[in-house]
């Protein structure tokens, strides 16, 4: 629980004129932006982004906080939910209380907050300067407000589901791999902490889809083999986050918990073949570097693994990455709903690799955009991988 304290002016109280019964209640006045606590910066994860400091739109709600005397009405000001509200008319004070982070808190107007103590902490905010400020108590929950309210810069979707906790099953399975803490759940998450390489979410579960058998099952209900192949893991990171979420809270976090068995392993697949690419390249005879989205120069380091870091000489392109990585989904066994393989994927790409790799250079297309998009090569490369898989 938290106690913040600061000078304001004009303050209001206004109840719902619609339904006099409700616990809503709203609390509007000018904040002094000189005199807001820095420890407000605790109380941020009701906003349903970070807040890039290095944008536009942030740099200008920081050159207006230094140069406009009427920043309070430029400006659309802070929002706010608070457990209670208290104002002092004779020291024009306003105390609120927080005690549920999940719901108390900074729900609109973040970047003008953190331009605020930002600037508090560089000595260059006026005593002068006022910012609009709105207070409201008896919310159960920030999500429909936070989601009606950010709308200068669209709110995107996998940001109003981390207010909803719906990735809290994929954040207790991820917890012990190496890339756990890059991993972005909302937007400008990590961006201001130039360390870290986000990964958006929505990558993960993008991936995870191409595995999960009842979004992509590897045969149909007559037995065949399917003829579905999660192209749209590529094409629509968006419509596969929708995909995924379509599934239920209850159905979706049960299959997360029924492949954790195999997460891990997918993951280090991807990094393999991220990395090694090249190399089983030149086991077939093929020279992956005088393609141009290669960026070979010389043996230097052109990049890194998305996953691991590890530092390649060689870009592989997620156009090749996502078929090949996908073919994988064929070796997945489900038995009393907890996911296995019938075969190591490590041990199937060390052998396979080469062959795998000229089905892909071998296509006419050479953009991996192209290749991408290709639903044949999904499912030629998917029945190679299950007929060595499987012994055919």
């Amino acid at each position: 629980m938290a106690k913040l304290k600061f000078m304001a002016d004009q303050f209001k109280k206004m109840g719902d004129p619609v339904d006099a019964d409700s616990k809503h209640v709203r609390y509007v006045c000018y904040a002094n932006a000189a005199s807001i606590p820095q420890t407000i910066e605790d109380w941020m994860e009701t906003n349903p982004r970070e807040q890039k400091m290095t944008t536009n739109v942030a740099k200008t709600i920081s050159s207006s906080l230094q140069e406009n005397i009427n920043f309070h009405e430029l400006n659309r000001g802070i929002l706010l939910s608070a457990e209670s509200v208290g104002y002092d008319n004779q020291k024009k004070l306003v105390t609120i209380v927080l005690s549920d982070p999940a719901i108390h808190g900074n729900i609109d107007g973040g970047h003008t907050l953190r331009a605020i103590l930002e600037a508090q902490k560089s000595g260059t905010v006026s005593s002068e300067r006022y910012v609009f400020m709105e207070i409201f108590t008896g919310l159960d929950t920030p999500v429909e407000l936070a989601a009606a309210r950010n709308t200068s810069v669209q709110v995107d979707l996998k940001s109003i589901e981390e207010l909803k906790d719906s990735f809290s099953v994929i954040k207790r399975c991820f917890s012990a791999l190496p890339f756990a803490n890059r991993i972005a759940y909302k937007m400008n998450e990590h961006y201001n902490d130039p360390s870290i390489e986000p990964i958006d979410v929505r990558e993960v579960i993008t991936i995870l889809n191409m595995f999960n058998q009842v979004i992509y099952p590897i045969r149909n209900n007559d037995g065949r083999l399917a003829d579905l192949q999660p192209v749209q893991c590529y094409t629509g990171k968006e419509a596969s986050l929708k995909r995924f979420l379509n599934l239920g809270k209850g159905r979706r976090e049960q299959i997360i918990i029924n492949m954790e068995p195999i997460i891990k392993d997918i993951f280090d697949l991807w990094d393999d073949i991220e990395s090694n690419f090249p190399v089983m390249a030149s086991r077939a005879g093929k020279r992956y570097g005088t393609r141009k989205y290669t960026r070979f120069n010389d043996n230097n380091v052109v990049g890194n693994a998305i996953f691991s870091q590890k530092e390649l000489q060689y870009i592989v392109p997620k156009g090749l990455l996502y078929p090949l990585v996908g073919a994988f989904r064929s070796l997945v066994v489900v038995k009393n709903n907890e996911y296995s393989w019938v075969k190591s994927p490590k041990k199937v790409w060390d052998t396979l690799g080469p062959q795998l790799v000229t089905i892909i250079l071998d296509e006419k297309v050479e953009t991996p955009d192209s290749i991408a998009k290709n639903s044949n090569l999904w499912s030629n490369l998917f029945k190679e991988v299950f007929i060595f898989g499987h012994g055919l």
